[in-house]
């Protein structure tokens, strides 16, 4: 009879007290059981570790804490590229936040799809979810996702948020190749992956609490004044495409020889420079969407417009 697959949930705390517990007892009611829950904190100031470590002494088994005893800050980027370099071996990873909820059948519900595809493809499920206030109070379920998701798709958006995540060993191993894993974020940068080089899994189940709250620091559920301030001051005036394009660059250095030749196409047209007269009346002329909503392929248009790389 075939082993139960196992998942190593990776979830890295930075002053989480407010919100953990919840966190940790969703993780721990999981109706699938197999699973080892890494954490690292990243030197959190408040009570984040005396939680971390009175969970491991109830889950001994279930829970293992990557020693951070200088408490050095990485950043979250980092310190989820140290979790997953760091874990054990497994069939599945799955991210983990510190102040969502999940709900009872995450991980099943993520296993009974994975399981059906080729193992040998760098594979990538992602799951629905509710918006939800501080106090968990639903919102409004997630934004829809037209499928397939392709390597256009995400060069300028990532449609999974990291805990909605779970990603299979050859994925794993494909992302840990990486040269240098420095200002890549571990979430887009394991869907350019998958999208470019396997397959993403859509979920339409809804399972699992976004929290949003005062800290949050993502755009996805403000009203339109503040995304068309978000889209303006990041994306337009802001940081963000040099960011975008910094990733994008590295990411066709790693992986352009494993893309077929519309994928390598595409990715040649959006890295490398722009001062050609004929690449940047391409990339702004562009026919294809970008990203899911008109506000943001404007902005993004509009970047493309004034050079904004």
């Amino acid at each position: 009879m075939k082993s139960k697959p196992v998942i190593c949930i990776l979830l890295s705390t930075y002053n989480g007290e407010k919100y953990l517990e919840q966190q940790l007892d969703s993780i721990f009611a999981q109706t699938f059981e197999n699973f080892i829950l890494f954490v690292r904190d990243d030197g959190s100031s408040d009570h984040t570790t005396t939680i971390l470590n009175a969970y491991q002494k109830k889950y001994p088994e279930r829970m293992h804490i990557i020693p951070n005893p200088e408490k050095k800050n990485l950043g979250y980027m980092a310190s989820f590229w140290v979790l997953l370099s760091e874990c054990a071996s497994a069939d599945y990873y799955a991210f983990c936040d510190q102040d969502d909820v999940w709900l009872p059948y995450k991980l099943e519900n993520a296993v009974s799809l994975l399981k059906e595809e080729d193992q040998q493809l760098p594979v990538l499920y992602f799951c629905n979810y509710e918006y939800c206030d501080a106090d968990l109070n639903p919102l409004h379920p997630a934004p829809a996702v037209s499928m397939p998701i392709t390597l256009k798709d995400v060069l300028f958006y990532t449609p999974a948020f990291g805990f909605s995540i779970v990603i299979n060993d050859t994925l794993r191993q494909m992302a840990l190749s990486t040269s240098s894993r420095e200002r890549l974020p571990h979430d887009g940068w394991v869907q350019k992956i998958a999208a470019a080089c396997g397959k993403i899994l859509y979920d339409p189940r809804i399972a699992a609490y976004y929290r949003r709250h005062d800290k949050a620091v993502t755009a996805s559920n403000k009203q339109l004044f503040s995304l068309i301030h978000h889209w303006l001051f990041h994306d337009i005036l802001g940081s963000s495409m040099k960011e975008n394009h910094y990733v994008l660059d590295c990411f066709a250095e790693e992986y352009a020889a494993l893309l077929d030749p519309d994928n390598k196409r595409l990715l040649t047209l959006f890295t490398g420079s722009s001062a050609s007269p004929l690449i940047w009346a391409k990339r702004l002329l562009f026919r294809k969407r970008l990203r899911p909503s008109l506000g943001g392929e404007l902005a993004l248009r509009i970047c493309f417009f004034l050079n904004r790389y």
